[in-house]
């Protein structure tokens, strides 16, 4: 049985990672530079020391053991946080005074945690900006963990210890190609929407909910053509009309591809309520209290403009 005392080696996971992945032992031996019996040696070892099998085989390939799928998460960060570890000695190596830790909602990091970074370089030109774009309860995780110095997130609930600054609200909207039929009308409803090819975002993410909400009120599926995780993914598939989607407007604002048409929703849904996630416990650099102010600046004009429609 492991014990605190036991360390797990990175290398033995990201083997596991990767034959996880490409779904062969061989393809990841190529993949990592490794022969097979190495690879498969790091799996064995890995599943001796946690003491249960990670991987089994079915007809469809290899798959994750229920033990397996219940690591999975914790190991995909042990991993990427070794793998932050390298880079920001790369960095550091290179003069790098600080490196600012922020996890975001990716449409407000293209829209506001960028412009903002860039303003403040002549004053901070030593320092280093590093953003994970997430948005969902790992962010909270992160922060309390003190693995990101501060989260963007509309997805938060009260919880000990963590402190949240409302920064801006949105709402939801229509988007799809200019060369799209319905792309002319000033609003859309529910089932003008629904009755139409969609591009669906996953649950969880306000995309996702606000799709729920539309189909609980309006009776009617939506018909999914295409399920996608990131946003621009998203959007460009509604530019070659493919389908159309609902995102929030910051989101369709920071996507602003040509022959892709924005058309507000005609019925309400609850606004996005974007904000600050910190630990109450964390002592900011005056690096990122210098991020937090311009943050605070630049969405002003738009907290709660789009509010209520």
């Amino acid at each position: 049985m492991l014990s605190r005392r036991d360390e797990i080696s990175v290398r033995r996971v990201r083997s596991l990672l990767t034959v996880l992945e490409l779904n062969s032992f061989t393809q990841a031996a190529e993949e990592l530079g490794l022969t097979q019996p190495a690879i498969s040696q790091h799996v064995t070892q890995l599943e001796k020391q946690l003491g249960f099998a990670l991987l089994v085989r079915h007809r469809e390939g290899l798959r994750l053991s229920p033990a397996g799928s219940a690591l999975l998460p914790a190991l995909r960060r042990l991993v990427a946080g070794n793998e932050a570890i390298v880079d920001q000695l790369a960095s550091l190596s290179l003069g790098t005074e600080q490196i600012l830790r922020v996890a975001s909602v990716a449409s407000f990091a293209a829209m506001f945690i960028g412009p903002a970074f860039h303003a403040l370089r002549s004053r901070f030109p030593n320092h280093v900006l590093d953003i994970v774009e997430i948005d969902s309860e790992e962010t909270f995780q992160l922060v309390r963990s003190n693995e990101i110095d501060f989260g963007i997130s509309s997805v938060f609930v009260p919880s000990p210890g963590l402190l949240f600054e409302p920064l801006c609200q949105d709402g939801a909207c229509v988007v799809l190609s200019t060369s799209h039929p319905l792309a002319a009308r000033s609003e859309l409803g529910d089932e003008d929407v629904l009755a139409q090819p969609f591009i669906r975002f996953p649950s969880g993410t306000t995309s996702g909910n606000w799709l729920a909400m539309m189909s609980e009120r309006s009776g009617l599926q939506p018909k999914t053509v295409v399920e996608v995780r990131q946003l621009m993914t998203g959007c460009q598939l509604a530019q070659q009309n493919i389908g159309l989607t609902v995102v929030p407007e910051i989101a369709a604002r920071s996507c602003p591809l040509p022959g892709l048409a924005v058309v507000p929703l005609r019925d309400g849904l609850p606004s996005r309520k974007l904000g600050v996630v910190t630990s109450e416990f964390h002592q900011p650099s005056d690096f990122e209290n210098a991020v937090l102010s311009q943050l605070r600046e630049m969405t002003w004009p738009v907290r709660g403009i789009y509010a209520g429609r």
